[in-house]
């Protein structure tokens, strides 16, 4: 279905929508955290539930972002770094229970987070609450967080899909966007999506397209999320200084995707292309169901697991070829043999090279995509695989590289469940031979070469 063929017409209330929260009241006081615009800038301004001698930002930022960027409206309040955590108090060492900051709404790029403003060619603005998450005297990890927002004169917002006036809601962990701007969003029965009219007319016409297709596909799948996904795409060509590229990623219920800077890459059919993989992967995001507190060295179950359904995704709706599919499983090849030639996949974070998770979990989930339609004569591949996962760890199993082993199992053969348990677990002596022979075994066709072999 494209979205240029829908409209949705919204009454705007007379006051402010409050939204429920998304979960469960937490024990702690919340600190509200009010958004306003202030001419060019935004002014974040924060109510302590008491007095406090020190504020801490729930995401840390060791580069000091906030602290070359943010600008206390009270001059006696500071933003240090300290330790590696950025930590607001007074110059005099005195108690607050107020603090205010003003910012250029700016898109940065930021070490492993997202950026807390993602601009809009047509003058909206996507915020990211989560980067403003504060606590009096450190946090705990369990506090909740009263958001407010008023957009500016003649905007609206844009918060869990509905079009409001102004926001107040209770946030708590990794937070939401928000949407401020002039823009409505259009929807269809399986996506909820703002794209910036700035975006290069085909790139958009194609997520227009793609989008409730793939979020149908997942559904269909996976079952229904609980609340309709949303969408949002931005195009920032005015982004200052010469950088230029596109970041994005979910949230809870959300795929978002930032395009910065110019560059004439950004209109050629290949990088619309590329944009497919991008959003096939983080709307698999959504439906893995990834808890937080999973170890990270199994990283590669949900990593290279959502690049290996949105293989399955586009080729079952037509966007790519077998062949683009090859393509992406040579590069992953051999990316995934350089990865663990000194150290087993699991500790691949430990060693910095947290890309040997998406590398070899294509290879190796691509092999259980083979192993499951061969066992099943076509009629079940990898999500058959992932939905007996998740049945396995909403019944008490742990996330883990061992319970996906299991379930994989099931529906392939003990080869490839031991083809798995090598890349995961060993450090082959020989790694490229090792997925080949493991692909191969699980029934792929045309198994690639690794780099330098004939």
């Amino acid at each position: 279905m494209n979205l240029k063929s829908l409209f949705v017409g919204v009454i705007l209330a007379s006051a402010c929508v409050c939204v429920p929260p998304l979960h469960a009241a937490k024990s702690r006081s919340p600190v509200a955290i009010e958004l306003v615009p202030h001419d060019a800038q935004w002014e974040v301004r924060y109510t302590l539930p008491r007095p406090a001698h020190t504020l801490h930002f729930v995401r840390v930022d060791r580069r000091g972002n906030r602290v070359s960027s943010w600008t206390p409206v009270d001059p006696s309040l500071v933003i240090v770094l300290e330790g590696g955590e950025e930590v607001v108090r007074r110059a005099d060492g005195a108690a607050f229970d107020h603090a205010a900051f003003r910012m250029a709404p700016r898109y940065v790029t930021l070490e492993k987070d997202y950026a807390p403003f993602a601009p809009f060619g047509d003058g909206g603005l996507l915020i990211h609450t989560g980067r403003l998450h504060a606590c009096a005297e450190g946090c705990a990890g369990d506090e909740t967080f009263q958001v407010s927002l008023q957009p500016p004169e003649g905007a609206h917002a844009i918060v869990h899909g509905q079009v409001v006036p102004s926001v107040r809601f209770e946030d708590d962990n990794d937070g939401t966007n928000l949407y401020v701007g002039r823009a409505f969003p259009v929807t269809t029965p399986d996506v909820v999506a703002v794209i910036d009219q700035a975006f290069p007319p085909d790139t958009r016409a194609r997520l227009q397209s793609l989008l409730p297709r793939l979020m149908a596909f997942y559904g269909r799948e996976f079952g229904a999320l609980t609340r309709r996904p949303m969408l949002y795409a931005s195009r920032d060509e005015a982004h200052p200084g010469d950088g230029y590229g596109f970041q994005g990623g979910t949230l809870p219920g959300q795929v978002f995707m930032h395009l910065y800077g110019r560059h004439e890459a950004f209109g050629t059919p290949a990088f619309a292309a590329r944009l497919d993989w991008f959003f096939a992967h983080e709307a698999a995001h959504l439906y893995q169901r990834y808890p937080v507190m999973a170890n990270t060295g199994d990283s590669w179950i949900h990593e290279g697991g959502a690049d290996a359904l949105a293989a399955v995704a586009l080729q079952a709706l037509n966007v790519v070829d077998r062949d683009a599919v090859q393509a992406r499983l040579q590069s992953s090849l051999d990316a995934c043999a350089s990865g663990i030639t000194t150290h087993p996949l699991t500790q691949a974070h430990v060693e910095g090279s947290f890309g040997t998770f998406y590398a070899c979990g294509f290879v190796m989930q691509m092999a259980v995509d083979a192993a499951a339609r061969r066992a099943s004569d076509g009629t079940c591949g990898l999500a058959c695989v992932w939905r007996d996962f998740q049945k396995r760890v909403a019944a008490g199993e742990p996330w883990s590289t061992e319970t996906f082993i299991a379930a994989a199992a099931e529906r392939t053969d003990q080869r490839t469940a031991r083809f798995l348990a090598a890349v995961a677990n060993d450090v082959p002596a020989q790694p490229a031979v090792l997925l080949r022979d493991g692909l191969a075994q699980a029934g792929w066709e045309g198994v690639p070469q690794a780099a330098g072999t004939k």
